[in-house]
């Protein structure tokens, strides 16, 4: 049987995939001193459970629809101890390696899971250390994240990420608090905000439509007008998505479409 030793690590689950916090349970049930204090399928629920519950480690999700796992990480003070679990971006797996943090590559085992808690609970000896990791984590990933552009990004397609191609997008929208890039064949929510895409995408060929919209110019198919100065995009795929232009941005898409 794998265990940890001394006094039972209170362990929150933090996962949007309420097959994947079973299953973590169901992992950790074999490990001597591991107890689960909690489960949150979003950063928001687990910001209220990490107060109420004060759980020694967080087995924490990166890709969540809305806020991901380093957006949660980012405002927590003092901070648990963290266990990545991922399927996450090359650039984030080195950069856990560079900062000595340890992560968990979806599947994995519960012989794994035991040795990455006894590597939370040596952390958890010396609590600057957790903080001194996870800041250059954090900051790590920001300079990874540095490129001009952003070129490629990861979507959650069942139990597997899928990376995208930023130019197989036809166009980023939003509804209610949810992104979701919107390719030919289907919509992948992103962990992005609209306005963080807008900042992050090539601009000579994404163009900001409206405050729920930004477009691939380069699947720009005619540009309609609509009411009171408003317009409709319509795209080159198969349904012929119109996608909405405010009366704000028309003028500046006109111009860049030459109309």
């Amino acid at each position: 049987m794998a265990s940890v030793a001394d006094a039972p690590l209170r362990i929150l689950i933090v996962d949007d995939e309420p097959l994947a916090r079973s299953r973590a349970r169901r992992l950790l049930e074999p490990i001597d001193g591991a107890e689960v204090v909690g489960e949150a399928g979003t950063a928001s629920e687990a910001r209220r459970l990490i107060e109420t519950s004060r759980p020694d480690v967080l087995l924490l999700d990166i890709q969540m629809p809305g806020e991901d796992g380093f957006a949660l990480l980012a405002d927590l003070d003092p901070r648990p101890a963290v266990i990545f679990v991922t399927a996450f971006d090359q650039y984030a797996v080195r950069a856990f390696e560079e900062n000595a943090v340890d992560y968990l590559l979806k599947p994995f085992r519960s012989e794994r899971l035991a040795e990455a808690l006894d590597r939370a609970r040596r952390d958890l000896r010396r609590p600057e250390e957790i903080s001194r990791k996870l800041e250059e984590l954090l900051g790590g990933l920001d300079r990874a994240k540095a490129s001009p552009h952003l070129e490629r990004f990861t979507v959650r397609v069942g139990q597997r990420q899928l990376i995208l191609k930023a130019d197989e997008v036809l166009w980023f929208g939003a509804e209610e608090k949810l992104v979701f890039a919107a390719t030919s064949g289907d919509r992948h929510y992103v962990n992005f905000t609209l306005d963080q895409l807008e900042r992050k995408l090539d601009p000579r060929r994404f163009a900001r439509v409206h405050r729920s919209a930004i477009v691939n110019l380069d699947h720009a198919a005619a540009l309609r007008p609509g009411f009171a100065g408003t317009y409709r995009l319509q795209l080159r795929d198969a349904d012929r998505t119109e996608v909405p232009v405010s009366r704000a941005r028309a003028r500046l898409l006109r111009e860049r479409l030459g109309a």
